[in-house]
């Protein structure tokens, strides 16, 4: 339906560039490029925007220098149809286009070889999608502080760039760099990704906020957030050097609550990613948060925070400690499509279960491990083959017919048991080595450079560091939904275990065990062990829990799926 709509809009572009329209297709994020996305990168984005608050409304401009891959003569862009178009240009005048509920096709003035650079900009003005239940459903949100000040936020991971500026919308579509523009209400903040440039007071009452960041950036981690803030700001001096600063814009009814979670966490969480992973990746540009009306999203060097204040019972404000995570596994290390972003969120949710360890130390880590054991759904795989759009990925079941999660519990538990398969040191090794392409980052200089990165591409860094080839691990853990089953017999040689539920697969996951209080690693022959001379009343298996398998207390997928549709 897209492509007929696309043709049609090409013969009748005055009518389609008038018109503005809409689809599911605008709010689906990450689908696999198009042939037309796919012939040239993104340089810089140019966001121009005036927020009008009381219409809900903004109006300006994005332009768009970008790169050909390869003959170029029409520029595809994804749009939202809700936005009017004013215009399109270059740096010679006005540009036809054509348009329809999802894109913008730019007609260039000549066709660019490979290696061509060009800029084209886009006028629009409109109200963007509002934001139904932020950050799950995203858009813009528009709210107000305790003392009815207007408090706007973006929050669009799920729902992609193309809600509010025209733009590459796919992990592969990260600009080198962006300017940002934004004109608010004098005394309002307008707070984004980067450093701020300057602040030029209009004589309307409007300020207009300059920000820049010369980095790579995940569309969807840019942000723009609005409000009376108050600004709290210290230093950090970074295992590299770098001194960082960090920054949080609390809004004035909070500001108490705001230094206190500042003085108390911000210093203490970055020191122990960097130790656990390496610096601080935009060191030169800042670490940033702001406080936001929804609870929470990672955007690159401007983390959204909302979580009231909120100590958990482990100690420390997991939103906090969660979306800082994103920084090192999101933003620095970019999945390559939507089928690897449990590489963003396995990651990031196993750091809050490792930062519990030490601020309450083992039964608490294991106590939390347990809490994410019993939410894991195992309905479909965590890592699939097949591209998949966030939506269909990170707020359902590939099918659509499962609840949303197991990137997150799934994929922590992932972690756990392959630190348990190939060790301590060498788990580590392998995460740096995802993360910033060596093992031994601690003196990168910031910036450092962003890299795309698959699931394969973490098999690969795990199988050398261990030293075997482990895409038996990945393929049951990552690559289907049901969790294996460890099924335990005793025959006449001793006690058999036998991992089951893996169809023809070979697994041969070892398993810890406890005999008469003595621990020991049991090795798999293909998908059997046996022990000989022991009974299952001498042995308990795995007794700390450290290798993801179904127990008898978690319901099974179609369990799981029918308690969701009682609900």
């Amino acid at each position: 339906m897209k492509s007929v709509i696309g043709l049609l809009c090409l013969s009748l572009v005055a009518a389609c560039a008038k018109t503005p329209v809409r689809s599911e297709i605008t709010t689906n994020s990450g689908i696999p490029l198009s042939a037309g996305l796919k012939l040239y990168d993104v340089e810089h984005y140019t966001l121009r925007n005036d927020i009008q608050i009381e219409k809900k409304s903004i109006a300006g401009s994005a332009a768009v220098r970008f790169k050909a891959t390869q003959e170029l003569s029409v520029l595809e862009l994804d749009f939202d149809g809700l936005f009017r178009i004013d215009r399109i240009e270059d740096d010679a005048g006005v540009l036809d286009y054509a348009r329809d509920e999802a894109k913008l096709y730019v007609t260039l003035r000549n066709t660019m070889q490979p290696g061509e650079t060009h800029e084209v900009t886009v006028h629009y003005h409109g109200r963007p999608l509002e934001a139904k239940r932020a950050p799950w459903d995203g858009g813009f949100v528009w709210s107000e502080t305790p003392s009815g000040k207007p408090w706007i936020a973006t929050a669009i991971q799920g729902e992609g760039c193309d809600l509010w500026w025209p733009c590459k919308d796919h992990p592969a579509g990260e600009p080198a760099s962006m300017d940002l523009y934004f004109t608010v209400p004098t005394g309002l903040t307008a707070v984004s990704n980067g450093v701020l440039i300057d602040v030029v007071d209009q004589d309307n009452g409007r300020s207009t906020f300059h920000w820049r960041t010369e980095v790579t950036t995940n569309t969807y981690g840019v942000a723009l957030n609005v409000a009376p803030y108050v600004l709290i700001e210290a230093s950090y001096t970074s295992s590299n050097g770098t001194e960082i600063p960090m920054k949080f814009w609390a809004i004035e009814d909070h500001e108490e609550q705001a230094r206190k979670l500042f003085e108390s966490e911000f210093a203490a969480t970055l020191e122990f990613f960097e130790r656990k992973i390496g610096p601080y990746p935009w060191g030169q540009e800042k670490l940033g948060v702001a406080e936001t009306p929804h609870l929470g999203m990672e955007h690159q060097t401007i983390n959204a925070y909302g979580n009231e204040f909120k100590r958990d019972k482990y100690g420390f404000d997991w939103l906090f400690h969660h979306e800082l995570s994103h920084e090192w596994f999101g933003n620095v290390m970019t999945h390559v499509t939507v089928s690897d972003m449990w590489l963003h969120e396995g990651f990031g949710a196993f750091m809050q279960p490792e930062y519990t360890r030490e601020v309450m130390g083992d039964a608490a880590y294991y106590a939390r491990m347990y809490s994410t054991y019993l939410g894991i759904h195992a309905c479909n795989a965590i890592a699939p083959r097949e591209e998949f759009s966030a939506d269909e990925l990170y707020f359902d079941d590939p099918d659509g017919k499962g609840p949303a999660g197991d990137i997150y519990s799934k994929g922590t538990w992932l972690l756990h048991s392959l630190r348990y398969l190939i060790g301590e040191e060498a788990f580590w090794r392998s995460v740096r080595r995802l993360v910033y392409d060596t093992p031994y980052p601690e003196k990168l200089p910031a910036p450092i450079p962003a890299r795309l990165r698959s699931t394969d591409d973490f098999v690969a860094i795990a199988s050398d560091e261990a030293g075997e080839d482990l895409s038996w691990f990945f393929e049951v853990y990552a690559r289907r939904g049901p969790l294996p089953v460890l099924a335990i017999s005793e025959s006449e040689g001793g006690m058999v275990l036998e991992w089951q539920n893996i169809d023809e697969l070979t697994f041969p996951m070892p398993i810890p065990v406890r005999i008469n209080d003595a621990m020991r690693r049991v090795e798999f022959s293909g998908n059997r062990a046996i022990l000989p001379g022991i009974s299952e009343a001498d042995v308990q298996i795995d007794p700390y829990m450290q290798i993801l398998r179904k127990l008898p207390i978690v319901p099974t997928c179609q369990e799981r799926r029918e308690e969701e549709t009682e609900k």
